[in-house]
């Protein structure tokens, strides 16, 4: 005789606030999907292809010949009512970005990615894609692009890129929805029962990460925003989500209510077996090649900021099947958290610290490198990045560059003040130290990292944006 299920056992198991987030797996952004569905149905399937790309490599919102609802579509959207309050918590957040935008970076791509990519549903929209294996620098550096265009100053004013560059993620996620759910390639068939391609559930939980991972790394830090600038923080993003088409339901009033959706979102998505997430977050470790960091501090940056009271395993899940073996004393198991703690004092950081010495020393040759060259050819992204720094003031002129400060900086953690000899151990401290210096030499990077065919509408290469007022705050300039 077959037991009868009883209403707690055929309840839904994956609940906030009365929405059934199995189901939120099957919603979309229908205004978005609707207008983008014109574009499909005006074009074939080349002149769309073209399209898309077009969209992808320019720097513009859209392409110019669009379908009459797409055009409106942003017409309607880009101008958005916002209260004195919502401004003055805008306002507020931007502060904190020019404070704190560095270590954004670093979260976001320590943290934040890695972690949100146990989620396999959605990690398999983009190992189909082939969004970040196969192009990992141009979705690192876009997902920042879309970062400080909306943190920038004013940036909800119509002639501003904040949601200008909010609404071309929205069409481009309708358009990815349309070409996956349309493959006829076997390889990379949509299986139905992961829901919908960027469904509700996902876009929700992808903003609550811009705002309450990065509410949580900079306590893991040692730095934590107060209430106020929590509240803020989080009060910016949420009217985002609204722009980027998250349904209002799913939209938390307070900052605890979040993380119960956050959290119960996780637990629906990370029981999964990870198969897709696992390259992505291999991708995500070689793509720290641009910042020519050393592949173990990159893994060790990512154990630190991966510990995680809820998903303890996170790092070893997503990376050991690829690292355990060449890096065994990141990945060894303990008995204790005691036993744990200790070999990390004992063997990570002093892992951590011979990594960073060779990358101060690689770094400081290869500008006595530069100093000795003549005319304009370069060898590699490093060299044109380091003598790019050299003529934006950042050793020539008194006003120092940011990567210069930051190498200062690193220097005085790796050695002794008094002496000028390397230390012999890193303390907690100083791993902390290092993680705050690393952020900003991966921001001034990124100032002067130009992306491989990327172009304004006058043709011209546009690169990494940062306002110039940031470049300022942040001795960018020089």
């Amino acid at each position: 005789m077959h037991k009868l299920n009883t209403v707690e056992e055929l309840a839904p198991k994956y609940v906030w606030k009365g929405v059934d987030l199995e189901k939120m797996r099957t919603e979309v952004d229908d205004p978005s999907d609707e207008a983008v569905n014109d574009l499909y149905k005006s074009k074939s399937m080349r002149h769309l292809s073209k399209s898309l790309k077009l969209m992808a490599r320019n720097d513009e919102p859209v392409p110019e010949d669009l379908p009459e609802h797409l055009k409106n579509f942003i017409d309607k959207n880009r101008v958005v009512d916002f209260s004195t309050e919502d401004i003055r918590m805008f306002n507020r957040s931007h502060q904190i970005w020019k404070e704190h935008g560095m270590k954004f970076v670093f979260i976001l791509i320590f943290r934040a990615l890695p972690y949100t990519y146990m989620a396999e549903k959605p990690a398999n929209v983009l190992h189909m894609t082939k969004l970040l294996e196969e192009h990992t620098d141009r979705r690192i550096i876009e997902t920042a692009q879309f970062v400080f265009d909306v943190m920038d100053k004013n940036w909800w004013e119509p002639d501003k890129r904040g949601i200008l560059t909010a609404l071309k993620i929205r069409i481009m996620h309708s358009a990815m929805r349309h070409i996956i759910q349309d493959s006829t390639n076997e390889q990379y068939q949509w299986n139905d029962a992961w829901g919908k391609p960027i469904s509700q559930e996902d876009l929700i939980a992808t903003n609550q990460v811009f705002s309450l991972e990065f509410i949580k790394g900079m306590k893991m830090i040692g730095q934590e925003l107060s209430r106020e600038d929590q509240e803020a923080w989080f009060h910016t993003w949420k009217r985002i989500a609204e722009i980027m088409g998250v349904q209002k339901i799913l939209i938390a009033d307070r900052i605890d209510e979040a993380w119960d959706l956050q959290v119960t979102v996780y637990d629906h998505l990370f029981k999964d077996e990870t198969v897709a997430g696992k390259p992505l977050a291999v991708a995500l470790v070689q793509g720290m090649h641009r910042f020519k960091m050393p592949e173990r501090l990159v893994l060790f940056f990512m154990k630190t900021m991966l510990k995680d009271e809820r998903f303890p395993d996170c790092f070893d899940r997503m990376l050991s099947e690829h690292y355990a073996e060449k890096y065994p004393d990141l990945f060894k198991k303990h008995d204790s958290p005691e036993a744990e703690e200790k070999h990390k004092k004992e063997v990570l950081h002093k892992h951590a610290h011979e990594d960073a010495m060779q990358y101060h020393k690689m770094m400081r040759d290869k500008k006595e490198e530069i100093k000795k060259q003549s005319g304009d050819s370069h060898e590699g992204i490093l060299l044109f990045i380091l003598d790019k720094i050299l003529k934006l003031l950042g050793i020539r002129e008194e006003k120092l560059h940011r990567i210069e400060i930051e190498f200062q900086l690193l220097h005085k953690i790796l050695h002794d003040v008094e002496s000028g000899k390397p230390l012999e151990k890193l303390e907690e401290d100083s791993v902390l130290e290092l993680i705050t210096v690393f952020s900003g030499i991966m921001v001034s990077f990124l100032s002067v990292h130009f992306r491989d065919g990327k172009y304004s509408s006058t043709g011209e290469k546009s690169g990494f944006r940062i306002p110039k007022d940031l470049q300022e705050d942040w001795a960018l300039k020089g």
